[in-house]
Formats: C-alpha cells, sequence, structure tokens
C-alpha cells in the first residue's frame, strides 16, 4: 500500500486514522496506491489555491464549488483584479477576507484535523475511479464525499474519534 503525498501538502495533518480509512479503502476498491494532493489548509495556502482554481478556471466555475462565505472570497479576487492589482495582493486581500468570515466558514480544509480530518485525492493517481468512489461512498466513517466534476479533487471529510 502506497500512500503518497503531492506538493504543498502537510502529511502530518492527514492523522493516523484517517490514513487507515484511505487504506481501508484503497483494499476495498483493489487499489495500492493514490495521492494525497491537498491537505489542511492556513487562510494563506486557501487563498493561493483559490487564487490559482480562478485563474485555470474561471469566477464562474468557482462559485459553483463554494457557499456563500467562499463566493465572498471569490468576489475580492474580482474586485482586487479590476483595481489592477498584482497576483500577490490579489492572494493578500483574499486571505484577509478569509480571516476577516472565518476559515472553516470557507472551507473545511481550515479545520483542526485532530477533529475533522479534511484532505482531497487527486483523481490522476486513482487507478480505478469507479472502484474507488464506490468503496468511498460504502465507508461509514467518510462523513462528506465530494468528487469531480463538483470538486476538482476526490474530497473526504473524516470526523475523527474522541479520545476517552
Amino acid at each position: 500500500m502506497e500512500i503518497k503525498f503531492g506538493t504543498n501538502t502537510k502529511p502530518e495533518s492527514v492523522t493516523a486514522y484517517s490514513l487507515k480509512v484511505l487504506e481501508d479503502i484503497l483494499t476495498a476498491a483493489g487499489l495500492t496506491s493514490c495521492t494525497i494532493s491537498s491537505t489542511a489548509r492556513t487562510p494563506t495556502d486557501q487563498a493561493r489555491v483559490m487564487y490559482n482554481n480562478i485563474v485555470g478556471t474561471s469566477v464562474a466555475a468557482q462559485k459553483k464549488l463554494y457557499a456563500a462565505a467562499g463566493d465572498l472570497i471569490i468576489d475580492e479576487y474580482v474586485k482586487a483584479k479590476a483595481a489592477n492589482k498584482t497576483a500577490t495582493e490579489i492572494k493578500a486581500a483574499m486571505e484577509a477576507k478569509i480571516n476577516e468570515i472565518g476559515p472553516t466558514k470557507v472551507s473545511h480544509h481550515a479545520s483542526d484535523p485532530s477533529v475533522l480530518c479534511v484532505f482531497d485525492v487527486a483523481p490522476s493517481s486513482v487507478a480505478n475511479k469507479s472502484s474507488f468512489e464506490k468503496a468511498v461512498r460504502a465507508d461509514q466513517r467518510v462523513n462528506k464525499f465530494l468528487l469531480p466534476p463538483d470538486d476538482p479533487g476526490y474530497h473526504l471529510e473524516i470526523p475523527q474519534p474522541k479520545n476517552g
């Protein structure tokens, strides 16, 4: 079993419990490996990811992905872009808005991993997508599962067991 971590991920933010859940999912799907492409995010990371996704797709595409709080961050991008701000200035404005609203309201990737572990698996790293999707849906430990085209990656949210 091989679980790899992509660039800009924080492997330490994926708990042992969540890694075990993912290993069980891979086993159930008859797969031997995958790559985690996104993990817990700071507000700076979230602004960078949202900025890159807007530039890579469109404002409209990202508005479909996020709820109301995320839309406010996207609106901040639009406002800063219209004011001819640099990429660095736009990301800083987006980050400030994320902090103002509350990071977990924008994305669950900002959650405390010891309470709710959130990560994405790169679809390109999954050899049999239908088996993987079926195995994730069947695993009761996964609280939320988003997949393309609704999310760029396979987004998993796994509540952590309470100690004691």
